[in-house]
């Protein structure tokens, strides 16, 4: 972890070598003597956590100098070396919000220490609760760009439902063809209802801890080619094929929440793929007990934000009214399924590579 770095301001040599003796150890160290100079540093130093600055300087005083301090590193904690004579300045400033400490001339080292400590976990604390607020910012305009999503994922099969039922009743249907499209229509429509709502269920149960595995010793290939074959008419479609290379590897799972992954992750596969290309599929045995399986494939290439949260519920990347892989909760229940077994899973992209998931289970 890199050290907090520190701007330390006084007029006097003496004075900011004592300073650099006392705190070099713990922190890097920005030395400025005077107020312009200070500036300057901070100006290439935004990222600074404390400034401990002296009041009694030619051209502007400390009081002064943190003041203006503010408009280029807001978060810095500043505190003010004072001697008892400056005490009404030093109220002044405190009442103004300007510093968070002073301290008095002469110092004891050790209570320096110890007040530039405590500085500097004001900072972080400051930090943590900006970085939370920020978190449910994210979240709150997530959950409801997923509300949207969401909505228009339940509308869409229950309009094709209720149309063609309506359509039938009403005797539109009129030869056994038509019929038969009319009541293929309705079927796909509440198959697709009902896959949204059990990855829903999916995903709020594991999200409440009741997602429990009951393992037993399984054959990973038979699974996968399982889960293949299933997904047959899904891929003839965009005239994708599968080529793998699983040996016969056990893994102890359970059977039911395994196959579910790897039919979530293998039809997410198949949607981002590229027509008429090829999905990979391999699985190695790694050293420290566990099973590694990697699934690859060219499409669409992931940005950086696209892969920090494609396992995360409701956070959706892009542009919602073009958003073209549904709801996007087969990754973050995928990934449930896979930690309530103990295990990861990991995604790189590039241009020149393609996708690449990769999920290590232990055996």
């Amino acid at each position: 972890m890199n050290p907090h770095k520190l701007l330390i301001v006084d007029d006097e040599e003496a004075i900011l070598e004592a300073l650099q003796r006392t705190l070099r150890a713990d922190y890097e160290l920005l030395l400025a003597d005077s107020a312009d100079a200070a500036l300057r540093l901070l100006k290439k130093h935004r990222n600074v956590s404390l400034i401990l600055c002296d009041q009694r300087m030619p051209a502007m005083t400390g009081v002064r100098l943190l003041e203006k301090s503010r408009g280029i590193a807001p978060h810095a904690v500043r505190m003010l070396l004072t001697g008892y004579s400056d005490i009404e300045a030093v109220i002044e400033a405190v009442n103004r919000g300007e510093i968070y400490r002073y301290l008095t001339k002469p110092w004891e080292n050790d209570a320096l220490r110890s007040e530039i400590k405590r500085g500097i976990e004001y900072f972080e604390l400051q930090k943590t609760i900006r970085d939370q607020h920020e978190k449910l910012k994210e979240l709150d305009k997530a959950k409801n760009l997923f509300l949207m999503l969401i909505s228009h994922e339940l509308k869409t099969p229950l309009t094709t439902i209720l149309a063609f039922t309506e359509s039938y009743q009403k005797g539109l249907a009129q030869t056994r063809d038509e019929q038969q499209l009319f009541i293929k229509r309705i079927e796909e429509g509440a198959k697709s209802l009902g896959n949204l709502i059990e990855e829903t269920l999916d995903l709020i149960t594991a999200q409440t801890g009741k997602l429990i595995p009951h393992k037993e010793q399984m054959k990973l290939d038979e699974m996968i080619h399982s889960v293949i074959e299933n997904l047959h008419p899904k891929t003839i479609e965009k005239k994708i094929v599968f080529e793998t290379m699983i040996p016969p590897l056990k893994i102890k799972a359970d059977p039911e929440l395994i196959r579910k992954n790897f039919k979530k992750i293998l039809e997410y596969a198949v949607k981002a793929a590229r027509e008429e290309d090829k999905i990979w599929i391999t699985a190695k045995e790694n050293k420290k007990e566990s099973i590694e399986v990697q699934i690859s494939f060219h499409g669409e290439v992931l940005n950086r934000e696209q892969k920090k949260k494609i396992f995360e519920p409701f956070l959706i990347v892009g542009d919602i009214l073009n958003h073209k892989m549904g709801a996007g909760l087969g990754l973050p229940v995928s990934k449930a399924i896979i930690e309530a077994h103990g295990g990861e899973i990991d995604v790189e992209s590039s241009k020149k590579k393609g996708t690449l998931l990769t999920i290590v289970l232990p055996f």
